[in-house]
């Protein structure tokens, strides 16, 4: 799977200028930040804005993933948020084209119902730093929740090598990449068989991985 980043192709992060102009292109997944304000959850990478007309709520992102096919990367930035993402979803009816990553606490998978969560290294990174020997003890211990929609892990692409990443297929521990910016390492990492790759760089991404699969 391929996720364009927030803001990807220079469109501005979080922004109505980057949905418009993911619409026509062919990846499947775009993301966004999530925060919640006021009990409306939006959309903003650090802080809203304090004018709400101009905060974008996350609605308008389900309905337009609804709209236009795309699955939707739900980075959450604090704990205690993904029961209302997935309240929202439900009402849409977009739960199958969600997927969470950020900040999601042990007591928030409980709250994932139907959909996906790829954990962050702060989730298991103090107890087990990205290593080849570690990959087991990972996945060990996201099945230690007996929560089958955790499926994997969400690492920058620095943190990985062939090696972690061959284990890791090897184990049936799902990886999603992020956020790779360099034609050379998006060609590099697009050849391996892992979950996703979030990339700025989409429209060079999906070229790419158009040649590789000819």
């Amino acid at each position: 799977m391929l996720t364009a980043h927030g803001g990807a192709e220079k469109t501005g992060r979080n922004t109505y200028a980057y949905f418009d102009a993911m619409k026509t292109r062919k990846m499947e997944a775009i993301e966004v930040d999530i925060h919640r304000v006021g009990g409306e959850l939006v959309i903003a990478h650090i802080m809203p804005s304090l004018i709400k007309s101009r905060r974008i709520p996350l609605r308008y992102v389900f309905e337009y993933c609804k709209e236009y096919g795309f699955k939707v990367n739900c980075d959450v930035k604090r704990t205690g948020l993904v029961k209302y993402v997935v309240a929202l979803a439900e009402e849409i009816g977009v739960t199958d084209k969600i997927y969470f990553t950020g900040s999601v606490s042990a007591d928030d998978l409980k709250d994932l119902g139907d959909t996906v969560a790829y954990m962050n290294e702060l989730f298991f990174g103090l107890k087990y730093p990205i290593s080849v020997e570690n990959m087991p003890k990972i996945k060990a211990y996201l099945d230690s929740f007996g929560i089958p929609n955790v499926k994997g892990i969400n690492v920058s692409y620095v943190r990985v090598n062939d090696k972690i990443l061959k284990k890791a297929q090897e184990i049936g521990l799902g990886v999603s990449l992020f956020t790779i910016d360099n034609e050379e390492k998006l060609k590099e990492f697009l050849q391996y068989d892992i979950d996703n790759v979030t990339t700025n760089l989409i429209d060079k991404a999906l070229e790419l991985r158009e040649e590789l699969a000819r």
